[in-house]
């Protein structure tokens, strides 16, 4: 491939780039979406449209390669300061979590930067998979996306009803994260172990609670934790199960 130069912001690739970065409708119907920064695009298995700051050397294969402004980079990416690269990839498909035996559920999670630090450590600490209800932001968000640090395309992925959520984990020992839960030193989970996280504000809907276990994380001074915060712990002892 031979690389072209691009230089106008009005620029095609550069719309499309922009579209698939801010609209959720166009990268799902198109399958694609952008990273952006050197480690997401260095681990990428396989892209399609590469942008690389012009003076740059960037030793990475693409079906399209593109040098171009720093002016462009930051449109493209949305950032003040990007880094020298960013792409275009193919979105990760939804895949089948039967037969995980530790599962994180993300039921509502509204703040991307939240939801990208809870996949990445789910993938850290070693849960097998996450569960996304329908109304949690997008994953493939710019700002989830750079939260997680490429494990949006390393841990298994699927998003569902609340229905097809409890039919998933029925044979499980499931909990929700809920401030007046049972202490989490208290709680013994069986091998089997879904943990469900709840949005920033509301918490865990009220149908999903009727179907698990309550479990807290013990804290003293403050009135609660931020869910990423709070998430970090209960995977942290829970995955031991």
């Amino acid at each position: 491939m031979i690389p072209k130069e691009v230089s106008s912001l009005q620029h095609p690739i550069v719309k499309t780039f922009v579209k698939l970065r801010t609209l959720r409708k166009f990268r799902y119907a198109q399958k694609r979406l952008v990273i952006a920064g050197m480690k997401q695009v260095s681990e990428a298995p396989a892209i399609e449209v590469l942008m690389i700051r012009k003076g740059f050397s960037f030793g990475k294969s693409a079906t399209e390669i593109y040098y171009v402004t720093d002016e462009i980079l930051k449109k493209i990416t949305g950032l003040e300061s990007p880094e020298p690269v960013a792409a275009i990839v193919k979105m990760p498909p939804w895949r089948s979590l039967e037969g995980k035996k530790k599962i994180v559920v993300f039921d509502g999670i509204a703040d991307p930067g939240n939801l990208g630090t809870l996949l990445r450590t789910a993938l850290a600490l070693g849960w097998e998979g996450a569960f996304l209800t329908e109304d949690c932001v997008d994953p493939f968000n710019d700002k989830a996306l750079r939260a997680a640090k490429g494990a949006t395309f390393s841990l298994p992925l699927r998003m569902g009803t609340s229905e097809e959520l409890l039919e998933l984990i029925k044979d499980y020992h499931s909990f929700v994260a809920d401030m007046h839960g049972t202490p989490l030193p208290e709680v013994k989970p069986k091998e089997k172990v879904v943990l469900i996280l709840g949005n920033e504000a509301k918490g865990v809907s009220e149908k999903l609670k009727l179907h698990c276990g309550k479990v807290a994380v013990p804290i003293a001074h403050i009135e609660s934790l931020n869910v990423a915060a709070a998430g970090a712990i209960l995977m942290y002892i829970l995955r031991s199960a």
